[in-house]
Parts: C-alpha cells; structure tokens; sequence
C-alpha cells in the first residue's frame, strides 16, 4: 500500500472518530436536560471516576498508551461538561 492509500485510511478513522465525538456530546447535551430536571450538578466526579477506569481497561484491551488515551478522555470529559454548562 501507498504512503497516500495509508493517508487517505487515516482520514476515514478520522472522520469516524469525529462522527462519534459529535454523537457523545449529542448525548452529554441530553444529560444536560436530565441533570437541570432533576437538580443534579454538571460534574459527576463518580461518574467520571467509572469512565477513566474504563478507558483505563479497554487500553489495555487494545493494546494503546493507556496515559495518552486518558488524556483524550479527560479533554472529552471537559468538552461535554462545557457544553452542558451552556446548556444550564
């Protein structure tokens, strides 16, 4: 395979990846709605907690830098909780 044809496959996992971010904080944004109903706080720090374990376990499924997808997560996290406090 060609140096473009691995480009051009990266862009794809790219957009992939995109689309799901965008389905996530579709999602955030409804718990959002959820969480001003029923008086709940924007951040979750157990539920945050049960998220990076896991991102910690499917790393180690994977097989990825389990420190580097912690991170992704975390900014995701933070991501979604700004958009929820847009939302509020």
């Amino acid at each position: 395979m060609s140096l473009d044809e691995m480009r051009s496959k990266i862009e794809e996992i790219d957009k992939r990846i995109m689309e799901l971010i965008a389905k996530r904080t579709d999602i955030a944004i409804l718990i959002a709605d959820i969480k001003e109903r029923d008086g709940l706080p924007i951040t979750d720090k157990d539920q945050e907690k049960k998220v990076m374990q896991r991102v910690s376990k499917n790393a180690d499924l994977f097989g990825v830098d389990k420190e580097g997808v912690e991170r992704i997560f975390q900014m995701l996290i933070e991501l979604n909780k700004s958009k929820q406090r847009r939302k509020f």
